[in-house]
């Protein structure tokens, strides 16, 4: 197993190439309608909760979503489908205006009814979902205008995405012009379809099929856990069944198996309520995308896609994954070491999370002995921002700061236990007895300091403020203190 996915520095870098790419989804577009309201109360002539709706929000929905994702994610996102003359057709493409689609390409046609569905939730639970529209095939009319489209839009894109419900829009003509196109303007192709053997011949970069469509095409019974254990074996299979290069097989809280050649990348994932998956499998598709079209490994564009997954997973409904919190997901999931000696690193480091919009909270300290007081003080810091950043003095400086006895714990040490502290984001030794030259890097937008200090004591504090940040001063947890510490720990040995 290929477990792969190169620096979290590296991870960001392909996030920052694929944002001039262009990508072309073509689909069934859905209107997804969520109607929230309270249920108090009983109907009268039947044993059902009536609601009193208070609001509606409306989504895109199906290939619709796969195109807000790639246009979230900061892709330039095209959509190719129809959709009907009437009201859910223009809440559609007005949501899609939105998220920044272009709907240049979105058909409407009197013949067609919009795809829509409407949940009613209340208290959070859906309590009913109401689909309607049109599914079946497009006329030969409407056939041959997508056909033309496609011709002209897919030498054009980076990037083509199939999202193939069934629902009609990629009729048999479709698909034969999408591999002869593909063979003429080989482009990254990747396709979620509900009958991916319809598209074997394709030449498709990737597919992304779900459990259940694996299975299916595998002939196997369903299982409710152990699923990644089920497909691993049939890597080669897959790839063979839907003559792809790669497959992407979505496990929902198992994460995901993506498999190439030889070789299979697994990523995981944190189990979630089923309200809050729809959408996902979409999300991880565009990242997918994008990052294979920036050049990114498979391993490495599986590892992407799972942490934009990741970000949608913790809304509920049918929601996309925004760039800026794909970036600050990849900064907390895939630095694997909080601890920062290299100042090169740090600036780099500082650049990546100012490029995600992450608010920055700097601190420093001995931190000799650490207790309740600095935990609770550091907690409390971080709450402050996204990131926090503590520079702790070297033994040296402690020394000339403290006196000879101090440390009592070496430096080491130090950045050890406080590396452990969930609150804190990243450790940088400093040798200097201020630090000035960490401020100046960092630039934070917060500097935090304990109670025991006020604004005019603080030889930082200039310095922050002529770098554009603030000077916040927390409390001390009261009778904690490391001076007071060592007192006690000597009066025992008395």
């Amino acid at each position: 197993m290929n477990n792969s996915t190169g620096s979290d520095l590296d991870l960001l870098t392909w996030v920052d190439a694929w944002q001039s790419l262009t990508v072309l989804v073509i689909g069934d577009a859905i209107l997804d309608s969520y109607l929230n309201g309270s249920a108090e109360r009983l109907c009268r002539d039947a044993p059902a909760p009536v609601v009193a709706i208070h609001q509606r929000h409306d989504v895109p929905g199906g290939a619709a979503n796969t195109a807000a994702n790639v246009a979230s994610l900061g892709g330039k996102a095209s959509l190719l489908s129809v959709i009907g003359s009437d009201r859910e057709g223009e809440r559609l493409r007005f949501v899609l205006e939105q998220r920044g689609v272009s709907t240049v390409d979105l058909l409407t046609h009197k013949s067609r009814e919009t795809l829509a569905k409407q949940r009613v939730v209340a208290d959070s639970q859906i309590l009913v979902r109401l689909d309607q529209g049109s599914t079946e095939a497009v006329s030969s009319e409407l056939e041959q205008q997508l056909i033309e489209r496609l011709m002209e839009r897919f030498p054009r894109s980076n990037a083509v995405i199939i999202s193939d419900y069934g629902y009609g829009i990629l009729t048999p003509r479709l698909i034969e012009t999408l591999t002869t196109l593909q063979t003429r303007h080989p482009r990254t192709l990747v396709i979620d379809a509900r009958q991916l053997m319809n598209y074997r011949a394709v030449g498709a970069t990737a597919v992304k099929p779900n459990y259940d469509e694996t299975i299916q095409l595998l002939g196997l019974s369903k299982q409710l856990d152990k699923r990644a254990d089920q497909i691993a074996p049939y890597g080669q299979t897959l790839l063979t069944l839907t003559g792809a290069a790669i497959a992407a097989i979505t496990l929902d809280t198992e994460g995901a198996l993506v498999f190439e050649a030889e070789t299979m990348t697994r990523t995981y994932a944190r189990p979630v309520p089923s309200n809050q998956t729809s959408g996902a499998g979409d999300t991880f598709m565009s990242a997918l995308t994008l990052a294979l079209t920036a050049g990114a490994s498979t391993s490495t564009a599986a590892a992407i896609a799972a942490t934009a997954t990741g970000v949608v997973v913790q809304q509920s409904g049918t929601t996309t994954c925004n760039v800026q919190a794909l970036r600050q997901a990849l900064m907390r999931d895939h630095i694997p070491d909080k601890l920062i000696i290299d100042q090169s690193d740090l600036a780099t480091l500082i650049q990546q999370y100012r490029t995600a919009d992450s608010q920055i909270v700097f601190t420093n300290g001995c931190f000799d002995i650490l207790h309740p007081g600095h935990v609770a003080y550091l907690t409390q810091a971080r709450a402050l921002g996204n990131v926090l950043i503590v520079g702790v003095n070297t033994d040296e400086s402690v020394r000339r700061l403290k006196g000879e006895s101090r440390p009592v714990n070496p430096l080491a040490d130090r950045l050890a236990v406080l590396s452990a502290l969930n609150c804190v984001d990243h450790v940088v030794p400093f040798s200097e007895l201020t630090p000035h030259h960490l401020i100046r890097i960092i630039c934070p937008h917060i500097y935090v300091k304990g109670g025991d200090y006020t604004r005019d004591t603080l030889p930082e504090a200039d310095l922050i403020e002529e770098l554009g940040g603030i000077v916040k001063i927390l409390p001390y947890v009261d009778n904690r203190s490391t001076t007071q510490l060592i007192h006690q720990i000597r009066a025992l040995q008395l």
